[in-house]
């Protein structure tokens, strides 16, 4: 059972003139309806994750640690819990802008392998969120991400000494004394990829939304005011207000164009 849910207050729901219905429209299972997360049928895949672009999305995996774990490997490799059981559960919770992060300074690996029979719709989202990906390193003149497949290892039996016996079991017994503790904990990460991708210093590039402003733009700081993200800021220039845009933050949620009194926003992303 997949431990995952929305969290209302980040969701798009609440916003007015908007209506988001990524997580829903992605889910293979069709575990979501009406903003819920069905457990019983949720396979927690993470494609969810991948498409929310508010970061309203809760689970019982840590995106962010695992994502820095991987920028740390040398060479770095993504893979699934099927070829390793530190990695992440399932790749689907990967987009276009999370790749080039991770493979915009040093060459990156991918094993998607298993993905064509486990689960068809995480390959699928896979295939061309790479393809994406690939295509804006080519064009920094950057390595592409590389597939690979690796080989699940079964860990080697270790022999145990009679003295030790006793130790080994009483040791394992609190061990898993603190595992059901902490299961019973229920515990649950918010994963909100605007804050990872700052934190890595990430270079924007065709990969991310653009915001085009018409001349009848007023600079009213309404659209400020309403992105989740604070990727709209004001600022003075010339004694007049002016206002910038940070493509590393948008999400493209459309909260900005949709609510503009003056319709001078103009969002394009190439998803």
């Amino acid at each position: 059972m997949a431990l995952r849910n929305i969290d209302i207050n980040r969701c798009l729901f609440q916003y007015t003139n908007i209506t988001c219905n990524r997580c829903q429209e992605i889910c293979p299972q069709q575990a979501i309806c009406n903003h819920k997360i069905d457990s019983e049928k949720c396979d927690n895949c993470g494609l969810c994750t991948a498409v929310c672009s508010t970061g309203a999305i809760q689970s019982d995996t840590d995106y962010d640690t695992m994502l820095t774990a991987v920028k740390n490997l040398s060479p770095p490799v993504l893979m699934c819990k099927k070829a390793s059981p530190q990695a992440m559960p399932c790749l689907g919770a990967l987009n276009r802008r999370l790749l080039w992060a991770l493979a915009e300074k040093q060459a990156l690996a991918i094993d998607t392998s298993r993905c064509h029979t486990c689960n068809p719709a995480v390959a699928s989202w896979l295939d061309g969120e790479i393809e994406a990906c690939n295509t804006a390193l080519q064009e920094a003149n950057k390595a592409p991400i590389k597939l690979v497949h690796v080989k699940e290892s079964a860990p080697a039996p270790q022999p145990v000494a009679r003295r030790s016996f006793f130790r080994t079991l009483f040791h394992a017994a609190s061990e898993t004394a603190v595992e059901i503790a902490a299961a019973q904990t229920n515990r649950q990460y918010a994963f909100d990829p605007v804050i990872w991708l700052t934190k890595q210093n990430t270079t924007p590039n065709g990969l991310f939304p653009h915001l085009s402003l018409a001349k009848n733009c007023t600079v009213c700081g309404l659209c400020h005011m309403l992105c989740p993200e604070k990727a709209l800021t004001i600022r003075q220039e010339a004694n007049k207000p002016a206002l910038d845009f940070n493509p590393l933050k948008c999400t493209a949620c459309g909260l900005c164009v949709n609510n503009c009194p003056q319709s001078a926003l103009i969002l394009q992303h190439n998803e």
